[in-house]
């Protein structure tokens, strides 16, 4: 197979981002027996997770998974760990950055996101690197809502909605799955 970072995107072959925001709320572990459809629907939004970091690398598929504590009980770390890039900002306690970032933050205290404290460091980060020893530090400047609407404006024809390239490579397949509640409570 082709690794697309080896030929680069192109409009047949675009860079996709998938970005799952509050990815914990995907995962969350359902017990009991009126959650069962719950813990199903959770247990395989992981399955399919952990296939697209793993899998879609390769052919352009960039995957973001966004929580506000990345702890084993919010993303699966059998997920967590085949992540290419992990990126904290300011945490707490050590623990939350070695659940952010992994065991490996110990070895480098002066990166370490708890000292991402104050003011100064707003939209810093301390990230790691599939294949780099030790950690980065990135900063997210500030940008006001008329630069960003300019700027999207001005590349959205850089854009294309997957659903779409993949109905003209393979035909109208995909449908929408309406939302699992619970039976009992109408609660999803």
């Amino acid at each position: 197979m082709v690794n697309m970072w080896r030929v680069g995107p192109s409009p047949s072959w675009p860079l996709v981002v998938v970005i799952i925001d509050e990815a914990h709320t995907y995962f969350r572990d359902h017990k009991g027996r009126r959650t069962k459809k719950l813990a199903a629907l959770a247990a395989e939004n992981a399955r399919l997770v952990e296939d697209l970091v793993k899998k879609g690398r390769s052919v352009g598929i960039f995957s973001v998974l966004a929580t506000q504590k990345a702890t084993s009980d919010a993303i699966p770390t059998f997920i967590r760990d085949v992540c290419g890039a992990a990126l904290s900002f300011a945490q707490r306690t050590t623990e939350a950055s070695v659940a952010a970032l992994g065991e490996d933050i110990r070895n480098w205290p002066d990166a370490d996101p708890v000292g991402l404290q104050g003011t100064e460091y707003v939209g810093v980060a301390s990230m790691a690197i599939e294949g780099r020893e030790g950690f980065t530090r990135v900063r997210t400047p500030w940008v006001d809502e008329m630069s960003v609407a300019r700027v999207a404006g001005i590349t959205r024809h850089l854009t294309e909605d997957p659903a779409q390239l993949l109905a003209e490579l393979i035909g109208p397949s995909l449908h929408k799955v309406p939302d699992i509640a619970d039976d009992e409570t109408g609660e999803a």
